[in-house]
């Protein structure tokens, strides 16, 4: 079962007798990076603590703050602080990976190519610098055009890729309009072009009207009155 992500504080206190050392910090450190990766569905991470320093003693339990808590991932400064027998600060530097199966080119993309599932494979890669702008599912991207080629193996982001535009302006549609359980339909004339779910402007053949409708299909759209 996979965990979920916790509210963070600022800071957290160390249980172990020996808070200053590496392990205590891998330790703070694991907890932290393991309840993120199981919030996006990831349990394959790995945590690379950079040598530290002699620390001075310290009498409680070492205060630890983190330099990105809710996202966890990447190069993170790990700010350690105790308070007895004196106040001292020290920073403790680390990399932290999380690893994703991530769609990616199976082979080259064409621009404006509409994409198939056989276009698209899975790979595992690190999204510690990727900040959310992949997808972990073909589903989502079958059906959608490349705005650019996208070389094999690239891993495709949603700023690749749009959907097609299944009404051209200028170009005849159906429209669907509705009124509480009654549903009409007439021909109109596209004043823009749009993608699924866009809004656009048409007209109206019959009354000559121009009215905003919801684009659901190829040359189709729905209105409501």
């Amino acid at each position: 079962m996979l965990g979920t992500l916790l509210p963070v504080s600022g800071l957290y206190a160390d249980t172990s007798t020996d808070s200053g050392s590496e392990q205590a910090i891998e330790q703070f450190l694991d907890l932290q990076v393991s309840r993120y990766a199981a919030s996006i569905g990831s349990q394959d991470y790995h945590i690379r603590l950079k040598p530290l320093r002699d620390l001075p003693d310290c009498d409680e339990p070492l205060q630890k703050t983190l330099s990105d808590p809710e996202e966890p991932i990447g190069r993170l400064t790990i700010t350690l602080e105790c308070h007895r027998p004196q106040y001292w600060k020290a920073r403790a530097k680390a990399e932290v990976e999380v690893f994703l199966p991530l769609v990616v080119a199976k082979q080259t993309i064409s621009r404006r190519q509409l994409i198939k599932l056989d276009d698209l494979s899975l790979k595992r890669s690190n999204i510690a610098y990727l900040r959310r702008n992949y997808f972990t599912s073909p589903d989502d991207l079958i059906g959608q055009t490349s705005r650019r080629k996208i070389i094999a193996g690239k891993i495709i982001s949603p700023k690749m890729v749009e959907s097609p535009q299944l009404v051209q302006r200028n170009e005849e549609v159906i429209i669907e309009a509705t009124y509480g359980a009654m549903t009409a339909r007439m021909k109109g004339i596209a004043l823009e072009s749009g993608a699924k779910g866009n809004t656009i402007r048409v007209r109206n053949l019959s009354s000559n009207k121009e009215v905003f409708a919801t684009v659901t299909g190829k040359q189709r759209v729905r209105t409501t009155f």
